[in-house]
This record gives structure tokens, sequence and C-alpha cells, in this order.
């Protein structure tokens, strides 16, 4: 039987659909609104030791996480969605439990005639 240490886990907590409102845009009328952004967000971890456990010291606190999140998206200001979706992408990976990051950061329909724009960022920690 294998030690569970030798054989890393590949397991994702994520977060999708949550929505933010945000100053963002490079167009000066946007500067002076708010405007609905969703994320997906998906993070690597273990949960085999809050498993085991039931304890959520022991988990990715998804709910810490969405919070840090919205404060980031909405108490900055930026032109560029990925200006917001690297800053988001740094401040988890530096602040919580996860070594990778899939960040999808939509922004509707910012373009006439399109459904949905937006960009999809993959980071993983400094080491």
């Amino acid at each position: 039987m294998t030690d569970k240490n030798e054989n890393p886990a590949n397991d994702i907590v994520y977060l999708h659909g949550l929505t933010c409102e945000a100053t963002i845009g490079v167009w000066e009328w946007e500067k002076n609104i708010k405007q609905k952004l969703v994320f997906d967000i998906d993070l690597a971890c273990d949960i085999r030791p809050a498993a085991e456990s039931d304890d959520l010291t022991k988990a990715l606190d998804y709910q810490a996480i969405a919070e840090r999140v919205k404060e980031i998206t909405e108490s900055n200001q930026f032109e560029l969605i990925e200006s917001l979706a690297e800053k988001v992408a740094n401040t988890i990976l530096s602040e919580f439990s996860t070594n990778w990051i899939r960040i999808k950061l939509d922004k509707g329909q910012a373009v006439t005639g399109v459904k949905n724009v937006g960009v999809v960022i993959e980071r993983t920690a400094k080491t």
C-alpha cells in the first residue's frame, strides 16, 4: 500500500460565479460607474487533512478567499481586467495555502454583439 504522503493530491477547491461590483475600464464613463464582474476561481490543494479531521482550520477556507477577492475588486480601481486578475492571483497565492490558481474573470457584455468577454489565467506560487 502506498503512503498517502508519497502520492500527491490533485484536488481542486473552487468558487464559481463569485460576483463583485468594480470600477474598471479605460473609458472615462467606465471610471464613474460600477460594473458587475464574475469570477470562477479554481485552487489546488490537498483536501485529505481537512477531510480526515473534519476541521476547517485544515481546509482551504473558500469563504475567506471570496471575501478577499471582493475586497480587492471593490476597493481598488483598475483599467484592465488583466491587471485585476493578476492582483487577485498574486494575493491569493501569497495569503492562502495553495500553490496554483486558475481565474476566469468575466466582464459580461463589454463588447457590443458579444455575450461575454474576459480573461482566463493560471498562476503558480513562486518558490
